[in-house]
C-alpha cells in the first residue's frame, strides 16, 4: 500500500465510508410492487453525487420533467451530495434507497463491508484527465514536473486522479503543486491568466472550459484508457429486495437519455425549468448552444444503437479497478464482486420510438 498524499485522501473518505455503515437504516423501506400495482406511486429517495445541478445532468432533469418517473410508478425525491463519497455514506446508511457516483467508493469500500454495488452505467468512460492549453510544451505526465495543476479542490477526486497518474508514470505524487481554482469563472481566470500548467479536471468541466473559448489538448494516460466512470449504486439487500424498483428507475432514466439524445435543446430547456439558476446570464442562444455541448459529453457512448442503455461493461469496470489497485488504493479483486449486469435489458423494454417523438414534438 503506498503512503503518499493519495492514499491518505482516499483513506479519510474510507474511514468516513466504513462508520457511516452502521447507522441504522433510514431511507424507504417499501417492497418492489404493490404501489405500482395498486396505482399509487412508490417513494424512491436518490443520492445524487454533484454539488449542484448542471447541463452534465441534464438528463436527471428530463427524467422528471417528461414524467418519465411517474410513468414507472415511481415518486423519486433527488438529494445532491458535494461528492460521490457522501452519496455513497447516504446509501449505505439508508438515507437513500440507490445513488449516483464514480466507481471510487464503492470499490474502495469493497474490502471495508461498505456492501454497495452497481445496477446501471452513467458515466460509460472514466472521467478524470489532465488537460494543458493550446501551446503549452508539456506533452506527457513527466513534462509536468515543477509545474502547476489546476484541481477544484485538493481533497477532490480529480486532485487524488492527478497525484495518483504522477506515481504511476514515475513523477511522484508530489512531482507537481496541485493548485485549487474552484468552479466556473475561476477556472477559466486561472488557465487563462497562467496561474496553472494544466488542469486535473472531469469531462463536462472541461467542456465548460472549452465552451469559454480555451482550447486544451489530454495528456496521455494509457492506465484509464477505455475504463468505466461509474453509475447508480446500491446496497446488496436492495438488489434483491427493490429490484423491481431499480428496474423501473433504470428504464425512466434510459427513456430520459432517449429523449435527450433525440432532442438536446429539449432537454436543456427542461434543466433550465425545473433548475432556473443554471441558465446563466449569458444571452439564450449561447447558453442553450453552450449547455448542448455539455451533454452531448454525457450522451457518448451510452448505447443508444444496440439499446444496452445501462449496460456495465465488465472489460472497461475492470481497467477501472486495475488503475486503483495499481495504486494501491484498493487490493484487487474480480469486478464482479460489485456490479450486477442483470437488469439492463429490462431499462431498455420500452418504445424508443415514442419517445423519439415526445422529444421531437417538444418546445
Amino acid at each position: 500500500m503506498k503512503t503518499g498524499r493519495a492514499v491518505k485522501v482516499v483513506s479519510g473518505a474510507v474511514a468516513v465510508l466504513c462508520a457511516v455503515v452502521t447507522l441504522s437504516a433510514c431511507g424507504s423501506d417499501n417492497g418492489s410492487g404493490d404501489s405500482a400495482e395498486s396505482g399509487e406511486l412508490t417513494p424512491v429517495t436518490f443520492a445524487m453525487a454533484s454539488p449542484s445541478w448542471n447541463a452534465g445532468y441534464a438528463v436527471m432533469a428530463v427524467v422528471e420533467a417528461e414524467g418519465f418517473y411517474e410513468q414507472e410508478g415511481l415518486k423519486v425525491t433527488t438529494n445532491l451530495f458535494p461528492s460521490a463519497t457522501q452519496a455513497a455514506q447516504q446509501v449505505a446508511g439508508g438515507g437513500a434507497d440507490l445513488g449516483l457516483m464514480t466507481v471510487e467508493p464503492v470499490a474502495i469500500g469493497h474490502d471495508k463491508d461498505l456492501d454497495l454495488a452497481y445496477f446501471s452505467s452513467y458515466w460509460a468512460k472514466w472521467i478524470y484527465s489532465l488537460q494543458v492549453p493550446d501551446g503549452s510544451a508539456v506533452r506527457s505526465i513527466a513534462d509536468l514536473k515543477g509545474k502547476k495543476i489546476g484541481v477544484s479542490a485538493v481533497a477532490s477526486s480529480g486532485a487524488t486522479f492527478a497525484r495518483t497518474a504522477m506515481e504511476l508514470n514515475g513523477l511522484g505524487q508530489n512531482g507537481a503543486t496541485l493548485v485549487p481554482i474552484g468552479a466556473g469563472a475561476q477556472q477559466i481566470n486561472a488557465i487563462k491568466s497562467g496561474q496553472v500548467d494544466a488542469l486535473a479536471l472531469w469531462d463536462i468541466q472541461y467542456q465548460i472550459v472549452r465552451n469559454a473559448g480555451v482550447t486544451l489538448t489530454p495528456l496521455p494516460i494509457k492506465e484509464t484508457a477505455d475504463a468505466w466512470g461509474g453509475g447508480f449504486a446500491t446496497s446488496r439487500k436492495n438488489l434483491e429486495a427493490k429490484k423491481d424498483v431499480l428496474e423501473r428507475f433504470g428504464r425512466a432514466v434510459a427513456k430520459a437519455f432517449v429523449f435527450a439524445k433525440a432532442n438536446p435543446e429539449a432537454a436543456i430547456r427542461d434543466l433550465w425549468k425545473l433548475y432556473p439558476e443554471t441558465r446563466g446570464s449569458e444571452p439564450e442562444e449561447k447558453a442553450l448552444a453552450d449547455g448542448v455541448k455539455v451533454l452531448e459529453v454525457r450522451l457518448d457512448g451510452q448505447g443508444f444503437d444496440d439499446k444496452t442503455l445501462g449496460r456495465i461493461d465488465e472489460a472497461a469496470f475492470t481497467r477501472s479497478l486495475d488503475f486503483m489497485a495499481s495504486a494501491g488504493l484498493i487490493k484487487k479483486f474480480p469486478a464482479k464482486e460489485i456490479y450486477t449486469d442483470a437488469m439492463f435489458k429490462a431499462f431498455n423494454e420500452f418504445s424508443h420510438d415514442e419517445v423519439v417523438k415526445q422529444a421531437e414534438s417538444a418546445g
